[in-house]
């Protein structure tokens, strides 16, 4: 039976499986789903060069011969999952060939499954367009603020506190500068990261959620158009602390990880150019005699500062030194916005 992208939602005790190959899977898949893949990688990969050489007729043939040798085990794994599941829904990328003749198959061995119909694509598509219908009816309170002020960490703590909170640094596993992917090894693809965005808002408890101000691209990520234009319609509350504070939250979040020093050796390279060459020599010889906190106040002197862009009207100004005098002020700010609404005068 197939079924469309949106009722995978209003299904209960169901187990999603992607049959793509574990590439496919790993790049983006919906999340919580499991891959029983029909097609390893190499094999997939056969397939196309089959079908490129010989035609769509051998390239089918062959797939059909790969698939049959691994019957036994996919009916076991879906039988398993059926006793386990009232819903077990198949889906692979355009809802094609795979997913169909798979079906076909497991409901002749008795085994009842729902098939996304398009696919992991109409899904996306169908994402895409209920983010900007469920956008109609948030409001952001936007922290915003210079390179280390902590805003990351305020989002943390107000998260770990029941605060509705989109993380969309922690969504897209990169903090969004040259520096950003020190430490991070995961990496999350553009359709990935929407699928992400998407479902933290769809759960989100409140109509009223923090996030932080990003630029349209967080490192190879752009953030969906419905998105940005809601997140530059919030309440932006810039968030402002010393220099040496600035330092420590960076030094913190920056070197908690093995071999920090060669990761950024090589981020330095990606900047070297706006630094000059006098500055990148500087900052080598800093990084490399480990004069951590001067490296840190340089970084933040002489590239952060000169980039940063604050935003031209903010509703409000935290300095944030001590952050629990800033989150106490953030739930002030939070709860009166909630009461009067976010256009609101009093509230600012």
């Amino acid at each position: 039976m197939d079924i469309s992208p949106e009722k995978i939602y209003q299904l209960e005790d169901k187990v999603l499986v992607d049959i793509r190959s574990p590439s496919e899977y790993q790049e983006f898949h919906i999340p919580g789903a499991i891959n029983l893949p029909l097609f390893e990688d190499e094999e997939k990969r056969l397939i196309g060069l089959i079908y490129r050489r010989d035609g769509v007729d051998r390239a089918k043939h062959l797939g059909y011969e790969i698939a049959e040798s691994k019957l036994e085990g996919l009916l076991k794994s879906f039988r398993d999952l059926k006793e386990r599941y009232r819903h077990v829904v198949v889906y692979c990328w355009r809802g094609g060939l795979r997913s169909q003749e798979l079906c076909k198959v497991l409901q002749s061995m008795g085994v009842e499954v729902l098939r996304i119909e398009g696919g992991y694509r109409a899904y996306r598509e169908f994402i895409l367009r209920e983010m900007e219908r469920i956008l109609e009816g948030k409001s952001f309170i936007v922290l915003a603020g210079k390179t280390g002020v902590g805003k990351t960490r305020i989002l943390r703590k107000l998260k770990e506190e029941g605060y509705t909170v989109v993380d969309l640094e922690g969504l897209a596993k990169d903090r969004g500068s040259a520096f950003g992917k020190m430490g991070i090894r995961e990496r999350v693809s553009q359709k990935m990261f929407d699928t992400l965005l998407y479902e933290s808002l769809l759960r989100a408890e409140s109509d009223l959620i923090f996030t932080e101000d990003e630029s349209r691209a967080i490192g190879n990520i752009h953030l969906p158009e419905a998105f940005w234009r809601k997140k530059e319609e919030g309440v932006y509350v810039e968030i402002e602390a010393s220099l040496e504070k600035r330092v420590k939250n960076l030094l913190e979040e920056y070197t908690k990880f093995e071999d920090w020093q060669e990761e950024a050796k090589e981020s330095l390279l990606r900047i070297r150019r706006y630094l000059g060459e006098r500055n990148y020599s500087l900052a080598l010889e800093l990084l490399s005699k480990e004069r951590v906190e001067e490296f840190a106040e340089f970084l933040i002197r002489e590239y952060y500062d000169k980039t940063y862009k604050p935003h031209k009207h903010p509703s409000f100004r935290l300095t944030c030194d001590q952050i629990d005098i800033c989150l106490k002020r953030l739930k002030d700010i939070y709860s009166c916005l909630l009461k009067e609404g976010i256009t609101s005068k009093p509230c600012r």
